[in-house]
């Protein structure tokens, strides 16, 4: 019998993350029959990672031109996608094609794969806010890609039930939890976090107690003076915490940040987007985490991490139901009193509710067997 002939089509760094394992688990596995394309979204954010995670892209696009909209990248990659699909028909076609979450490059693949009849699987799929401005646009490509798929690799019971409640077929939705755990278990197993050294030299002298802070959102970027306000105000009233601003490469995030009174605070460290490994080091060792991040939503119960997050709904409410993380928007008052406040408990047989580290395995089960 034929190998099924699956195409992973990835376009972030999130993606990649989240993509890798299952790519891992199909090598273990000795199955050949893949390619990786990347679309060259988060092009320069990738380079190292493709290193990191031992994978070689089969296939470029470039859709990436500066400053441009979320309506030209849509477009463009439409555009360049549904023309590489054309053009390989002949050297590779696959049954399958495989995104991750729910990037502008996700919900493009989903569409050009409907238009060329090519079966679509979605791993992460079933999340929702129930509100298309949060987050923006992702809850909009979210809900477009299932449209299109014929697996849907649901993280948790409660995505499924999403996908149920909108009509989708119960029997091609698998609850498989979220493959960014499994990725985080293979760097905890085997050794290569607890030895990791940090390549950002300003992390090596953070003190024990230490604040993670990350926050990209477009639809936190007219609001960021309000979290650098009760930053600041934290800071300077907890001297003895040490609190690590990472800055997205956006300019509307990065120049508004590096621009104001946080700069200039000494225990408060602004650094560069930090290679996956120094993150999740970092994360590890955190007393606490404010974010808009979807994925460190995920990754820090793991660590037994509480997290603020920074957003006024998620599509990931597990974590907060029970009662290990906590939404705050970008209140200042409310960020200010929780971080004084929000002190959960975490049992010592807590088990993070997206995932123990074995969704890859299921998901390939089900693709290629």
């Amino acid at each position: 019998m034929k190998s099924k002939g699956l195409l992973f089509i990835i376009g972030t760094r999130p993606e990649l993350i989240k993509l890798f394992p299952i790519i891992d688990e199909l090598k273990k596995r000795g199955y050949e029959n893949y390619r990786i394309l990347s679309t060259g979204q988060h092009k320069s954010l990738l380079e190292s990672y493709w290193k990191l995670f031992d994978i070689e892209v089969d296939y470029e696009l470039n859709v990436l031109n500066k400053g441009q909209s979320i309506a030209d990248l849509t477009a463009r990659t439409i555009q360049q996608l549904n023309n590489f699909i054309k053009e390989i028909e002949s050297d590779f076609k696959p049954e399958y094609i495989i995104g991750q979450g729910d990037t502008t490059t996700v919900m493009v693949a989903s569409m050009v794969a409907f238009y060329n009849g090519i079966k679509y699987a979605h791993i992460e799929a079933g999340l929702r806010s129930y509100d298309l401005a949060h987050p923006f646009p992702e809850e909009y490509n979210r809900k477009l890609v299932s449209i299109a798929t014929d697996i849907h690799f649901a993280p948790t019971k409660e995505a499924k039930l999403n996908l149920i409640a909108e009509g989708v077929c119960e029997q091609s939705v698998d609850v498989v939890g979220n493959t960014v755990i499994d990725t985080l278990h293979y760097f905890i197993k085997s050794g290569k976090l607890d030895s990791h050294e940090f390549e950002n030299l300003k992390l090596k002298n953070i003190g024990s107690r230490c604040v993670l802070i990350t926050c990209h959102r477009r639809e936190n970027h007219l609001l960021l003076e309000n979290l650098i306000s009760a930053v600041t105000k934290l800071a300077n009233k907890y001297p003895e915490i040490s609190f690590v601003w990472t800055l997205h490469p956006n300019p509307k995030v990065r120049d508004v940040i590096l621009n104001s009174k946080v700069s200039q605070i000494s225990n408060l460290l602004l650094v560069d987007p930090l290679s996956y490994l120094d993150l999740i080091k970092i994360m590890s060792s955190s007393s606490l985490i404010l974010t808009d991040s979807g994925g460190i939503q995920e990754e820090a119960p793991t660590f037994k991490v509480p997290v603020l997050v920074l957003r006024e709904k998620t599509e990931r409410p597990e974590a907060i139901k029970l009662g290990v993380s906590k939404l705050v928007g970008m209140n200042e008052k409310e960020i200010i009193e929780s971080f004084e406040s929000f002190k959960p408990n975490f049992d010592d047989d807590f088990v993070n509710p997206y995932g123990e580290g074995n969704s890859s395995t299921r998901i390939v089960r089900r693709l290629i067997e």
